[in-house]
């Protein structure tokens, strides 16, 4: 029997989720384009802040903190099913495309949450996939760098919403 998850309104989760038997499948720009349109359709249709993100070719980053009445397990399961719909109907598959359960760890202190952010913009320079962070367009990194707005906060509004959520929550 699986273990409940356990939530905590207003904070931030640092969630990573693999693709079924490390497939490559956000491999090439194709693959990358709709996960990074599901994202936004995802923030579209939920309410939830994400702080950063990055698309590997077999998983993905997300920092997330769902609002008030938005669950992430509904989010997670809506963004995983679409983006598998979506990849499956380009690639005309029926395959599963995700592997087992997401993992989310709430993120404790601002301390942690930059460490997070650091952790998840580094991802694919250390794979070699960029020699910066903001190199991979697949990221809240290029995002941030390139001041591009709607799915990431602007520049320097993470740490804002860091210092607010912990002070106001007490993870």
């Amino acid at each position: 029997m699986r273990k409940k998850r356990q939530f905590i309104e207003g904070a931030f989760y640092h969630v990573t989720s693999r693709t079924n038997d490390k497939i490559r499948v956000f491999e090439n720009r194709l693959g990358r384009k709709i996960m990074l349109i599901t994202l936004q359709d995802a923030k579209d249709k939920f309410r939830f802040r994400l702080a950063n993100f990055c698309i590997m070719p077999t998983h993905i980053h997300l920092l997330i903190e769902p609002s008030e009445g938005t669950n992430l397990s509904m989010i997670m399961q809506w963004i995983k099913t679409r983006s598998a719909k979506r990849w499956n109907f380009t690639h005309g598959s029926t395959d599963h495309v995700w592997g087992a359960r997401y993992f989310a760890r709430a993120v404790k202190n601002p301390q942690e949450f930059e460490s997070v952010m650091d952790y998840i913009d580094q991802n694919p320079v250390k794979a070699g996939l960029a020699k910066t962070p903001e190199d991979w367009q697949a990221s809240g990194a290029f995002y941030r760098f390139h001041n591009i707005t709607g799915l990431v906060g602007v520049p320097d509004t993470h740490a804002k919403y860091s210092v607010l959520n912990f002070n106001r929550h007490h993870i």
